[in-house]
């Protein structure tokens, strides 16, 4: 099979640049996945939420989940081997600067080929203001407890003490009132500060990152309810057969169905290229819909010849859409 690729390869640098092979792409999506990781770390204290604070269903195991926030749409073309052309031109055309993709998608002639939009995929830490730490704001009673009952009681005590303090501020009735507005404000952020990190010695922490995963399928026809790829709760994007997952389903439904006729390779001058045709794609987590995007396909279209005779008298410019072979600009000049 390499033996039989390369002689190929070899007549196809033999002919002419009159005459140049190439294919025309078939349309591939790729689903843009913007994924949160949540990482709940219990607290120190959280085994006496309930005792100390009246705190139920604290959990005091650590859990990671995973959810979709949302999802982005982009296309790309892949060589469609049922596509294969030779470009004859004459004349004028003999001389035309053919652009190839690197697996011989046709991109332009006497032009710029257009470049298609790169999403990179990228983590995202959640950026927060550091809070004070919690074992930083224990008494010196509460540390020299005897056990961690003890220390959770004692600590428990001192969130009620900041409550009370603050109610007394917003009030006016506390001792140490400030002179004016501002440090007021002031004093009441470090409380609530403070409160903050102390409760989560019993409530625990919640830490989010965000991940771009890709998804990348070439659908060949209408389809209703097709997994596409699962999201393990746990371990977040696993593939569509980890049953461990849950489902994300693919509908996808061509809005203007026609014939598909081939029109080969018969004529000896000309250029073939896409028609593509329309599809809604609609993406669903369970019997949740969650994005929904119309999109050209270029399998769900046709193929076009534009006739070569005019090329010989004229030099061609053309542009065609990478993803979906579609004519973007064509024009001649003499």
């Amino acid at each position: 099979m390499k033996e039989l690729w390369l002689i190929l390869v070899s007549l196809i640098s033999l002919l002419p640049l009159s005459a140049q092979t190439y294919y025309l792409p078939k349309t591939a999506v790729r689903f843009h996945l913007l994924i949160e990781k949540q990482t709940y770390t219990p607290g120190d204290f959280a085994h006496y939420a309930e005792r100390y604070l009246r705190l139920g269903h604290i959990q005091e195991q650590e859990q990671v989940s995973h959810r979709v926030i949302s999802c982005d749409l982009t296309s790309l073309g892949m060589r469609d081997t049922c596509k294969c052309y030779t470009l004859r031109l004459k004349g004028k055309g003999e001389t035309a600067d053919i652009r190839l993709s690197d697996d011989g998608i046709l991109l332009a002639i006497n032009a710029e080929p257009i470049p298609l939009s790169v999403h990179q995929a990228q983590t995202t830490h959640h950026t927060q203001a550091t809070p004070p730490s919690p074992r930083s704001l224990l008494s010196a009673e509460v540390v020299m407890a005897g056990s961690t009952a003890k220390m959770a009681e004692l600590t428990a005590q001192q969130i009620f003490e900041l409550r009370e303090h603050r109610q007394q501020l917003a009030t006016g009735e506390a001792d140490d009132m400030p002179q004016d507005e501002q440090q007021l404000q002031l004093m009441l952020r470090r409380i609530d500060q403070q409160h903050d990190a102390l409760m989560s010695l019993f409530t625990g922490t919640i830490h989010r990152d965000t991940t771009t995963a890709i998804v990348t399928l070439c659908p060949e026809q209408p389809t209703k309810r097709e997994v596409v790829f699962r999201l393990s709760h746990r371990r977040g994007l696993v593939d569509k057969d980890d049953l461990s997952g849950i489902p994300f389903y693919m509908t996808l439904q061509n809005l203007y169905p026609t014939e598909q006729t081939d029109v080969g390779n018969k004529k000896d001058e000309g250029i073939y290229t896409n028609v593509p045709g329309m599809a809604r794609l609609t993406l669903q987590q369970e019997d949740l819909p969650l994005a929904t995007f119309d999109i050209p396909l270029a399998q769900f279209g046709h193929v076009e010849f534009r006739d070569g005779s005019a090329f010989k008298r004229n030099q061609c410019h053309l542009q065609l859409h990478p993803a979906t072979g579609a004519v973007v600009s064509f024009h001649l000049t003499e």
